[in-house]
């Protein structure tokens, strides 16, 4: 398609409306972090339910992606963009009225589906819009919404939530929903749109095993963060008697340290190789959770954070150019397909990790479960290291 027939006003509004719905969505995942596990545990159910709370966003984030980028592809990009709104919406007043853990469960899977119908749909739309010389820009651009929106999510949450009580933060988000509704309704403009790619670029993306042995490197990284969600705010709030506007502030600890560290890390996985990047970030991450839970203290837990979120970042951001690398000399010439297999693995570690941390902590209590985390992650460190020699010799 050729996208310079498209006016310059057309595409900077589609990057707003893109951009703001990222920035929504992130700040609504993050909302509930400080809020959901105590009123949660106060609806008289487990630490293990808890965990399966959190994880069902990424259940239905996982399940709904392909569903909803196809359909996009076949219905145009405004439909699901505010298909994706209402469903957000949806959720926040879910939230804010839910009187049973059921219902909680349902405003978050709700919250996924909504997710997965405004990242796909979103992203489409500038691929639409922009051609491609440009579009890593204005990706790059929209994904800052990403960022932000994840760093302030659980603050704003904590705060609203200690200064108006429970549903404050969620009929909050609600306004900013419909704001962002009234931009999708006036500013999006459907236009030609190509044909999704081939699902037999994914199929043959997935015999490489340099890709598959990076995927795991993705769960882990996308699950450290997930982990932390259902079971440090209850370890800080009850343990450490630390408010819900402090835990806020704590959990946008490492989401700060891996943004400003990403440049420098994408600079040094450069010069020292990617895997070997991987690999420091990897055992930074490991090393980080026996500390955050033997920690009696807030500010060594804010410190500890700090190297949790740039061991996070430097294990993740080397992933995407080896992404990029293993698709073009696979010959696919497809990076769609090698990100939709990022996507997908990243959504698996977000089922991961609150499952896995709400288990681990209901039937071990969080410093053993945090050990188990972090013997998991040295164990993967080394057979991902093995391979890698072995895959060096071999070439």
């Amino acid at each position: 398609m050729e996208n310079q027939t498209i006016s310059k006003q057309s595409q900077r509004n589609g990057l707003i409306v893109v951009t703001l719905a990222i920035f929504t969505d992130m700040l609504v995942y993050g909302l509930v972090v400080p809020i959901l596990p105590g009123y949660a545990l106060s609806l008289g159910v487990s630490q293990t339910a808890i965990g399966f709370l959190f994880g069902s966003y990424a259940i239905a984030l996982f399940v709904a992606t392909p569903i909803f980028g196809i359909l996009s592809d076949k219905v145009g990009r405004k439909g699901p963009m505010l298909w994706g709104l209402l469903g957000l919406a949806g959720a926040t007043l879910l939230y804010a009225f839910a009187k049973q853990f059921w219902m909680l469960v349902v405003a978050r899977s709700l919250q996924g589906v909504s997710a997965a119908i405004t990242w796909t749909a979103g992203f489409a739309l500038l691929a639409d819009l922009y051609p491609s010389q440009e579009r890593g820009k204005v990706m790059g651009i929209a994904l800052a919404g990403q960022s932000i929106g994840t760093l302030i999510g659980p603050t704003v949450g904590g705060w609203l939530y200690q200064i108006g009580g429970y549903q404050v933060p969620f009929l909050a988000a609600t306004g900013l929903a419909i704001i962002d509704g009234i931009l999708r309704i006036f500013l999006i403009k459907d236009v030609p749109h190509e044909k999704s790619e081939s699902v037999l670029s994914s199929l043959n993306l997935l015999k490489n095993r340099r890709l598959l042995i990076i995927v795991g490197v993705v769960i882990i990284g996308a699950s450290i963060p997930c982990v932390l969600e259902p079971t440090l705010p209850l370890r800080l709030q009850k343990g450490m008697n630390v408010s819900s506007g402090v835990t806020g502030l704590l959990f946008a600890i490492p989401t700060l340290a891996y943004a400003i560290s990403a440049p420098v890390i994408g600079s040094l996985s450069q010069r020292i190789g990617h895997y070997k990047a991987m690999t420091m970030g990897m055992i930074l991450a490991a090393v980080c959770f026996p500390f955050i839970a033997l920690s009696n203290s807030v500010w060594l837990v804010a410190i500890v954070l700090v190297f949790l979120g740039i061991g996070m970042g430097t294990a993740i951001t080397p992933c995407l150019p080896e992404f990029a690398e293993i698709s073009q000399k696979s010959g696919t010439n497809s990076f769609g397909a090698s990100f939709s297999i990022y996507n997908t693995a990243y959504s698996i570690g977000m089922m991961i990790g609150p499952t896995l941390g709400g288990i681990l902590t209901n039937y071990l209590g969080i410093v053993w479960s945090y050990s188990v985390v972090a013997i998991v992650i040295l164990v993967y460190i080394i057979f991902f290291n093995i391979y890698n020699h072995h895959a060096l010799k071999t070439a």
